[in-house]
């Protein structure tokens, strides 16, 4: 990607984000960062109503986003199945994600703004780790939605039957050629690409959630994967946290973490 269409995209992103102003009450977050069943507290859902929610927010993104590629390398290319798509860290599989994150954030609701590819089942987990290698094919195990967040902003609410707590933020950093990140805490603009390793892109703080792929058509909304092996590189602490009476609670460590 060139530096001007890197820096067009950052651009872009600070802008959307410099636009939306929030009020923050925020829940205790759970102990293992899995929600399983949430009392209705943002959204006026019952349990019943949550699960058929959740069961079409499913349906929606299967039927938005391809379920499998062969590469994702190839799928994110002019012409590819993911074409507007960009890798977030390289080929690298996340620890606790068990998957390799694709980004849009011209994505519109009910598309989500990331995607996670699970590789090929079988792949030696010691070749997750790098940034150009392909270990396809790969399945969607599950998908993050993004929002704007400026502090003192309030977990979004476009996302039906989801609680405040299990929105957490993303800090401010650049994602790097290893497919770790270097965070650029609170920064609304970008700062100097790091040299080595080197700046890949950078982003603003915003809000996120993740939804992990139910084979019952119900995902789960949970930090990590809970099908997650104990495999791939672990971002710096801090990258994500949640809040809680205006206070940050890390979300619980990956297995197996680099």
């Amino acid at each position: 990607m060139s530096g001007a269409r890197m820096a067009s995209r950052c651009s872009a992103m600070a802008l959307a984000l410099s636009m939306a102003v929030f009020t923050q009450v925020v829940p205790a977050l759970p102990d293992d960062g899995v929600v399983r069943t949430v009392s209705p507290l943002a959204a006026p859902c019952t349990e019943e109503e949550r699960t058929e929610a959740l069961r079409a927010i499913q349906a929606e993104v299967l039927a938005g986003v391809p379920s499998e590629v062969p590469s994702l390398e190839e799928a994110v290319k002019p012409g590819g199945v993911l074409e507007g798509w960009r890798l977030s860290h390289g080929l690298v599989v996340l620890a606790g994600s068990g998957g390799v994150a694709v980004d849009n954030i011209e994505a519109e609701y009910p598309r989500p703004q990331v995607l996670i590819y699970a590789p090929a089942a079988g792949s030696d987990p010691s070749e997750w780790l790098d940034f150009a290698g392909d270990d396809g094919p790969y399945r969607l195990a599950g998908w993050a939605y993004f929002a704007p967040y400026e502090e003192g902003s309030s977990p979004p609410e476009h996302v039906r039957c989801t609680d405040p707590s299990e929105w957490f933020v993303h800090e401010a950093g650049w994602h790097l050629m290893d497919g770790g990140m270097l965070l650029t805490e609170g920064a609304a603009q970008p700062p100097p690409p790091p040299a080595e390793p080197a700046g890949y892109f950078w982003h603003p703080r915003g809000w996120d959630i993740h939804f992990w792929r139910g084979d019952d058509g119900v995902p789960t909304i949970s930090f990590h994967n809970p099908r997650a092996p104990a495999a791939g590189v672990r971002l710096p602490e801090g990258a994500f946290y949640y809040l809680r009476d205006g206070e940050r609670v890390l979300p619980p460590d990956p297995p197996g973490a680099r």
